[in-house]
């Protein structure tokens, strides 16, 4: 009887800690299941948390370019500045380069909008044609250039650009904006018959002391047309300034 008594108390035991063991292998198991899910969800959070950061950090870098351009006229920040290397790494994203995330199409139209140089060996070459001929200008007070010199043929090239002719990329706001300001003339054929035209009214002043041309003659109908011009008369191009 005793034996008996002994046996089941045993197997009463071993049965008892097998249903505690299993018990704390499922609650062990349950624990691991429910930590990984608490582990995913902050690495989730954080990874669109960085995305975010990084979309602003954006945003805010492209507006003080924007303000940069509003108070210079132009985007060439100093060299080695932020600005600077703010924009030498949008054109490695824009190129691809490797260890480069690349620009999202927002951002490049964000940057188009602005006329974002993105080929800066070109826009420093045009920016230094350009001041060659405002230099031009300044000592000559037009900008005739001798025929066939280097900035003869640049003013060429900026015409067929601003006329979209085949092979030549177009000028940029900024560009054109700038060759307006010095008075450009975009039709070279029109300007040369102004100019023509008006230094034979300066002579014909030296002449005679007085502008009052011959009723109908080529120097009358002229001056009759600058004054519809001026005048803004619907048929008639406007004068520059």
């Amino acid at each position: 009887m005793r034996c008996s008594y002994v046996l089941f108390v045993v197997v009463l035991q071993l049965g008892l800690g097998t249903a505690f063991q299993q018990r704390r292998i499922a609650n062990s198991v349950a624990f691991t299941r429910a930590d990984e899910r608490v582990l995913q969800r902050p690495s989730t959070c954080l990874w669109q948390t960085n995305k975010v950061d990084r979309q602003t950090a954006w945003n805010d870098k492209y507006q003080e370019l924007v303000e940069f351009k509003k108070n210079h006229g132009h985007l060439r920040a100093e060299y080695k500045s932020s600005l600077y290397v703010w924009q030498l790494i949008q054109r490695r994203k824009n190129n691809g380069m490797k260890g480069y995330s690349p620009l999202t199409d927002d951002q490049v139209r964000l940057l188009d909008e602005i006329d974002f140089p993105w080929d800066t060996r070109r826009q420093t070459t045009w920016n230094d044609k350009y001041q060659e001929l405002v230099e031009f200008k300044k000592n000559h007070g037009h900008l005739r250039a001798e025929y066939k010199s280097s900035l003869y043929d640049w003013q060429e090239v900026q015409r067929r650009k601003r006329n979209g002719m085949d092979g030549y990329s177009p000028l940029t706001d900024d560009q054109v904006r700038l060759l307006d300001e010095i008075d450009f003339p975009w039709d070279a054929r029109r300007q040369t018959l102004w100019n023509d035209k008006y230094q034979e009214l300066v002579e014909f002043k030296k002449n005679h002391g007085h502008l009052r041309a011959e009723y109908r003659s080529s120097l009358y109908v002229w001056q009759e047309v600058q004054r519809r011009k001026r005048n803004g008369m619907d048929g008639y191009s406007p004068l520059t300034d």
